[in-house]
């Protein structure tokens, strides 16, 4: 029995060790998160209402095991990636004596912090508007167990040294799991997540050589506070320009006398080199992307050469996105970073700072006609 309890005791150790751990690694990869995504529209509150069915792992069939669960849920989007939310959850969990099979059940409310992650988003696919959104989450939670009044009415039952509590019995939780978001509007998700909890050999009075395992299938909504709703850009409208009015006629006069011609020295003409007067060049871009193609690479080049042989003249890019595809937020941000794209690409090859100025219209002013068209950045040198 001296063995055993100090054997609990290391096991109660290392799982309060692995959730401290556990917990350092979430707050900092949170907070990375944070920083790195400090202009990025995806920030945003949401909440998880769920509802659905627990198994608690025993020594029955999975069917005797089974109970109601529920959970609601407080978290914070920090970038396309990485989430972090608060959850509370909870209800029902069984357990079961052998010979004859005896089912108990018992309440439990359990509370935790999970780190989230989107897994299209992980791998590069940055929408915000994308209809079906998995994500596979990692936390740690405490459980609060109580009311196991049925448990206890059978107590002679039990062996003499297993883990029966009365009262109430609190302990630590690792959880993991996977979700999925069905996108209805900017503003709901259809969810559906399973997740998997390990508890100590307490929780359901029941020694055992793993820890305990309850796993939980749960459906809801979730509910995004602030989604998809940047601010458009205001566009200046364009006042017309009024033609000048005609010139009044001159009276008529008369004819002075020619005078006699004088003989003609021909001359050579000296060239003169034309004033530089400006340049536009349209770069075109992959619907939802930003970066510069091989294919546009040759108007760089050029923008590059004219800027460098006119040292004082000036660039101003402008960034447009095709209003045709996705949301305003969206096409805001992609007309943003094609503009920044482009100039970086010019000070890369050499362009002061000083000399380019960016704007970025979204899809609130297309140039041209066509979708494929208003995907562009217009690079306007004067």
């Amino acid at each position: 029995m001296i063995i055993f309890a100090k054997t609990t005791e290391f096991i109660h150790f290392f799982i309060f060790i692995f959730m401290k751990r556990l917990l350092s690694i979430i707050a900092c990869l949170a907070l990375t998160a944070s920083v790195v995504s400090a202009q990025d529209e995806y920030r945003h509150w949401f909440m998880q209402l769920q509802g659905g069915v627990a198994h608690t792992v025993g020594e029955t069939t999975w069917t005797d095991l089974l109970s109601p669960a529920g959970a609601i849920s407080l978290g914070y989007q920090f970038s396309p990636v990485f989430a972090a939310r608060l959850n509370a959850t909870g209800w029902q969990a069984k357990g079961a004596l052998t010979g004859p099979v005896q089912v108990y059940k018992y309440n439990y409310v359990q509370g935790g912090v999970d780190l989230m992650a989107d897994l299209c988003n992980l791998f590069g696919n940055n929408k915000i508007d994308r209809t079906l959104s998995p994500y596979l989450f990692i936390g740690a939670a405490a459980n609060y167990a109580f009311n196991n009044d049925e448990a206890n009415a059978v107590k002679a039952n039990f062996p003499a040294d297993n883990y029966l509590w009365d009262g109430s019995y609190l302990g630590p939780v690792g959880r993991a799991g996977l979700g999925l978001n069905i996108r209805l509007s900017d503003a709901i998700d259809l969810n559906l997540e399973a997740n998997g909890n390990a508890t100590s050999d307490h929780f359901n009075s029941k020694i055992g050589e793993n820890p305990d395992f309850q796993f939980n299938a749960l459906a809801g909504l979730t509910i995004h506070f602030g989604r998809g709703k940047a601010a458009p850009v205001a566009v200046a409208p364009v006042e017309p320009v009024k033609p000048a009015p005609a010139p009044a006629a001159e009276p008529a006069r008369k004819p002075e006398p020619k005078p006699e011609p004088k003989p003609v020295v021909e001359k050579k003409p000296v060239e003169v080199a034309p004033a530089f007067e400006s340049l536009t060049e349209n770069v075109y871009f992959i619907i939802d992307k930003w970066d510069i193609r091989a294919s546009e690479q040759a108007k760089i080049d050029k923008i590059v050469e004219v800027m460098n042989a006119n040292p004082g003249v000036k660039i101003n890019i402008q960034g447009h996105a095709d209003k045709d595809t996705g949301t305003a937020s969206r096409n805001r941000f992609l007309s943003e970073k094609r503009c920044q794209e482009v100039a970086k690409a010019l000070q890369a090859a050499g362009i002061a700072k000083d000399r380019i100025t960016t704007e970025f219209f979204g899809d609130n002013a297309n140039p041209f006609n066509t979708p494929e068209e208003n995907r562009v950045a217009v690079c306007i040198v004067k």
